[in-house]
């Protein structure tokens, strides 16, 4: 079905002038002392990293109307899942920004800490989705590398719950810190799975069919049909 895991572990800085801007520091007033500190306490905690396996799709076809895939002992149905029709080898992956930080406790921090503490672990998860794409371009000379996310998107587009088989084609991710709760979400809550792929359509992005109009990660426009 493919290599082993590989696990990538990329060096991390924090970027103080992003971090300053995303929470618009010059506001805080009283709070910035304990800010510039959660700042240098989780940048220096946090290890962005990524567990991914190269498979390939065994099969092409139709469940309940819903475009599908097999991949080894796992078949994964969505609407997204059409976007694989010409893709044969897929790399299922896991990327974090690291569980370091899971363990801080902010019950008497600012009641702004939790989204302090999310701007800078939204940094690391970025360093950690370069990393990946990085490695695919250097390895298998996949230079647009795309992505599909269970859970991105409307429930129809590709459930949420297909993270679990996706999290058993890798083993699961604890080697990296990661973790599913019951409802199928990520701990920690900035890590990103998913498939990543080669597709003739470079323009292609999932999250155009995503309807949530704020999302922070949006990359482009909202698209209303897949």
């Amino acid at each position: 079905m493919g290599e082993k895991c590989v696990i990538l572990k990329p060096d991390f800085a924090a970027s103080l002038e992003r971090y300053k801007r995303s929470i618009r520091f010059d506001c805080l007033d009283d709070a910035q002392s304990e800010a510039l500190q959660l700042f240098e306490d989780a940048g220096r905690a946090l290890e962005p990293k990524v567990m991914l396996r190269e498979c390939f799709i065994d099969s092409h076809t139709l469940i309940d109307s819903l475009p599908s895939v097999v991949v080894g002992s796992h078949t994964f149905s969505g609407k997204a899942l059409k976007m694989l029709d010409e893709v044969n080898r897929i790399f299922v992956y896991v990327a974090t920004c690291g569980d370091e930080t899971e363990h801080f406790d902010l019950s008497d921090s600012d009641m702004l800490a939790p989204y302090w503490l999310d701007v800078i672990k939204r940094q690391s998860l970025t360093v950690a989705m370069r990393e990946l794409r990085s490695y695919l371009r250097t390895h298998y000379m996949i230079n647009s590398p795309r992505s599909l996310n269970p859970g991105s998107g409307n429930v129809d587009i590709w459930p949420v719950d297909q993270q679990k088989p996706l999290f058993d084609l890798l083993g699961g991710a604890g080697r990296i810190g990661v973790r599913l709760n019951d409802s199928c979400l990520m701990t920690p809550n900035k890590s990103l799975s998913g498939f990543m792929f080669s597709l003739p359509r470079s323009d292609w992005e999932s999250c155009a069919y995503c309807e949530r109009e704020n999302c922070p990660d949006r990359r482009v426009k909202f698209e209303k049909t897949l």
